[in-house]
């Protein structure tokens, strides 16, 4: 498998971590959206990015899964890619639980002037929006959340997101084209990289 990642300089041990670490996805918490979350990705690449074609479909995957682990940073291309998100909702209706930091839900619970128990839950390890799937706050009308101004960390940063391991990574939801196009740009960038680098 070729190391798109030696020129930028990512070690062979390294790279051996991330590949590990990739195939937890496929088959642990992530799992088969996982795996369609990749397939998405990867189609994406070969239709905004033609030298892409020249890799072997074992390549995509391969570079795709590394990438969110060891490639370049997501929150820079997040912000330069935030018209990537279409404003579909899919985030506030879909994600069935919703973890939010202790810090927001005493903010948020102030701002509305609501009882925090009201509002959020505590399962003893995570503190979670209590009405999810869709979110409370969610306005299904226009796909806005009304109290946007004040949101969630976890909002914010999506489609940021950790892992069980703690490990950050973009959240694999194949239908959240933020998501698919903030890897997709990672995938064109390391392959660039990688041809500047070896004089290609």
């Amino acid at each position: 498998m070729p190391n798109y990642f030696e020129a930028l300089g990512v070690s062979d041990a390294d790279l051996a971590v991330a590949r590990g670490l990739a195939a937890g996805h496929f088959s642990g918490q992530f799992g088969e959206k996982y795996k369609k979350y990749v397939a998405r990705v990867g189609a994406a690449l070969l239709e905004i990015y033609p030298p892409a074609h020249k890799l072997q479909p074992e390549e995509i995957i391969d570079l795709i899964s590394v990438i969110d682990i060891i490639g370049p940073d997501s929150r820079g291309l997040m912000k330069r890619l935030k018209e990537s998100c279409t404003g579909c909702g899919w985030c506030c209706s879909q994600t069935k639980r919703i973890v939010v930091d202790e810090e927001d839900t005493l903010r948020i619970s102030r701002k509305l002037k609501q009882k925090r128990e009201d509002l959020f839950t505590f399962d003893g390890k995570e503190w979670l929006i209590k009405k999810a799937h869709p979110c409370g706050w969610w306005n299904p009308k226009n796909g806005r959340c009304v109290i946007y101004a004040d949101r969630p960390s976890t909002c914010r940063v999506w489609p940021l997101g950790v892992t069980e391991a703690g490990h950050k990574t973009i959240q694999p939801m194949e239908h959240c084209n933020y998501a698919v196009m903030v890897t997709v740009n990672k995938a064109i960038w390391t392959l660039e990289s990688a041809a500047k680098q070896s004089g290609a």
